[in-house]
């Protein structure tokens, strides 16, 4: 049955309304694509281990960065929509002035259907290029490939450290462990380690790695690679105090949806609280995104001080919010606060902090920085670099000190291009330095990565452990050789990468 004359220009409109929302969603998508390949440094598993993630707490300035980038894209999506618009009023004002003329209105009708119908075909195009652009920018074909392969090396090379012997020293030392969101060796100089051929942007830590204990994969100032499952602050979290990638599935593991985090596997924390460690775990955001909360509650019940509990506790007012939360100034106050407590309780104690200032994108301009350097990150992680020092100062001061071990390590390496363009993601290193520890036989010239922090960072404490290695991580300080020297960095990574179904099984 035929349309009668007032439903053709309804359907036309319908049609046209349709191709303007694909077309723009086309052009958001796409721009989305270019700013992340241009921007950022992560792949597939990243961003869908976000999205599944709680976001409460996310910084909005990425979102506005975001939208900015994407203006372009925006444009050419209004520009397509007043097409479309202009093709209606046209159709109109045509159909009105040739109502008597029977062959010119079908001369416009066949005029306007063409342009519907090219407008169409344009819009499904560009869906499908922009789709395209997301598969190439977020190495999404690469992800699903090692997806399909299962991997053994779960069945072949992994240690429960629930199966081994763990034992304690007769007199427990304290942890402090300072993580130092996107810390890497590039930002040093070339003379020193790192990759920077004018300025070295964190002297204080280059000089701590050198006076102290730092392992490296040279014999400069180096550090750990980030291997596939450590690449996010979350994962490398997970993987510097379990031994393990983080490689659940992640419909299995989503943690806006889930009240349990890797209930299979034994971590850091459930160690030290099995051992009477009092743990404590500070942050300048909210704990709940990326699952932070969760985790460090459940495995080794972390007492946790937050955004949330610093506006409780009047160090900022109800409505304060910069950046993340708040900025690192005001964490290493509170950070003292809580350390002077825990260290007058009794228990040995475990003390986590991770700082925010250096996140992507660029960082965040406190008022402690200054305007050293051309770049904005420059200035930022200078800054963080100073800030830390500090902080290591008055650790030294404290009656506790000598009685505690204190780790700094980044998290991973930056995922934004500032200060690192051009470097390849996979050869820079994350900065790690331990104090009040006895130097080991092999510091240098290793191939490490985040598991191996587990481990070691419990040797560095005193513990023995049956084996030297738990999860996948191996103690640095034994001197064994760690997976990714006798597997190959490179082999490790694609192995992480995969999927197991042990995981699944035995582990989440």
């Amino acid at each position: 049955m035929s349309r009668t004359k007032s439903e053709r220009p309804a359907g036309m409109r319908l049609g046209l309304a349709l191709a303007c929302v694909v077309f723009s969603v086309s052009c958001v998508l796409w721009g989305v694509s270019v700013w992340l390949g241009r921007t950022f440094n992560i792949n597939f598993q990243e961003i869908l281990y976000t999205m599944t993630s709680p976001l409460v707490g996310t910084d909005a300035g990425v979102a506005l960065k975001c939208l900015r980038a994407c203006l372009p894209h925006i444009c050419l999506a209004a520009l397509f929509v007043l097409t479309a618009a202009a093709l209606v009023v046209l159709q109109r004002r045509f159909t009105a002035a040739l109502s008597f003329q029977f062959r010119g209105r079908r001369r416009q009708a066949d005029l306007f259907l063409l342009a519907r119908r090219s407008m169409a075909v344009i819009s499904v195009l560009a869906l499908c290029w922009a789709f395209r652009a997301l598969y190439v920018n977020l190495r999404v074909g690469q992800y699903i490939e090692l997806r399909r392969n299962p991997t053994t090396i779960y069945e072949d090379r992994y240690v429960d450290p629930a199966s081994v012997s763990i034992t304690a020293p007769d007199r427990k030392k304290n942890l402090i462990y300072l993580c130092l969101e996107s810390m890497e060796t590039s930002y040093a100089s070339e003379e020193a380690g790192g990759r920077q051929p004018e300025h070295n942007y964190i002297p204080n830590l280059t000089a701590l790695a050198q006076e102290n204990l730092s392992f490296s994969n040279s014999d400069r100032l180096g550090g750990f690679r980030a291997v596939s499952g450590t690449t996010w602050t979350m994962g490398a979290i997970f993987a510097a105090t379990s031994g393990l990638p983080f490689s659940f599935p992640v419909g299995e593991n989503a943690m806006n949806r889930h009240s349990e985090f890797a209930s299979g596997c034994t971590t850091l924390g459930d160690i030290l609280e099995e051992n009477g460690y009092r743990s404590m775990f500070l942050c300048g955001s909210d704990a709940t995104f990326g699952g932070r909360r969760l985790y460090y509650q459940q495995h080794g019940n972390y007492e946790i001080c937050d955004l949330l509990t610093a506006r409780e506790e009047g160090y900022i007012p109800e409505d304060y919010k910069v950046w993340w939360g708040y900025e690192d100034a005001i964490l290493y106050q509170i950070a003292k606060d809580k350390l002077t407590v825990l260290a007058g309780s009794g228990q040995p104690f475990s003390f986590t902090m991770l700082t925010v200032d250096t996140h992507h994108v660029d960082g965040y301009v406190c008022p402690l920085c200054r305007d050293d350097y051309d770049s904005v990150t420059g200035n930022v992680v200078s800054c963080a670099d100073r800030q830390a020092a500090d902080f290591i100062r008055w650790c030294e001061e404290q009656d506790f000190y000598d009685n505690s071990v204190i780790v700094i390590t980044g998290d991973h390496p930056r995922m934004d291009t500032s200060l690192v363009d051009g470097l390849d993601y996979r050869d820079r290193t994350v900065y790690n330095c331990f104090l009040n520890c006895e130097a080991p036989a092999r510091a240098v010239n290793r191939e490490f990565t985040a598991v191996d922090l587990f481990p070691t960072v419990l040797s560095a404490l005193g513990f023995e452990i049956e084996g030297d290695q738990l999860g996948f991580g191996v103690d640095l300080f034994s001197g064994s050789d760690t997976l990714s020297e006798v597997m190959g960095f490179q082999a490790l990574d694609e192995e992480f990468a995969k999927y197991s179904p042990f995981v699944e099984e035995h582990l989440s």
